[in-house]
């Protein structure tokens, strides 16, 4: 199957998953909805997050969707604290990102 019909497809069996989140699904080899349930949200999100070449666009969001997608319910009804929870979890995950180019760019400190 090409990349791009992989991607319709995995958008067409994901609530809340639109083309540009299933292409990052599949580029971090989450191919189905199963494997995305395995692995839950925050995995889901970190193996995402190491995949891509463009860490910018990684935020809570896509974590929103994915619990969404998850649940079969729409991102907008998932609990004020769990939306919380996924807030820090980016921004820590941001943090480390940092923390690491920082260090290889300045290796003596």
């Amino acid at each position: 199957m090409s990349t791009e019909k992989a991607v319709r497809n995995l958008a067409k069996q994901l609530r809340n998953v639109g083309p540009k989140l299933a292409a990052k699904l599949i580029e971090a080899q989450i191919d189905s909805p199963d494997k995305l349930r395995q692995l839950g949200a925050k995995k889901a999100f970190e193996k995402m997050y190491a995949a891509g070449d463009s860490y910018g666009d990684f935020n809570a969001a896509y974590l929103y969707a994915l619990e969404g997608a998850i649940h079969d319910c729409d991102w907008l009804d998932i609990p004020h604290t769990i939306k919380q929870e996924y807030k820090e979890f980016a921004r820590n995950l941001q943090s480390k990102k940092d923390l690491k180019t920082n260090q290889a760019l300045n290796p003596d400190g």
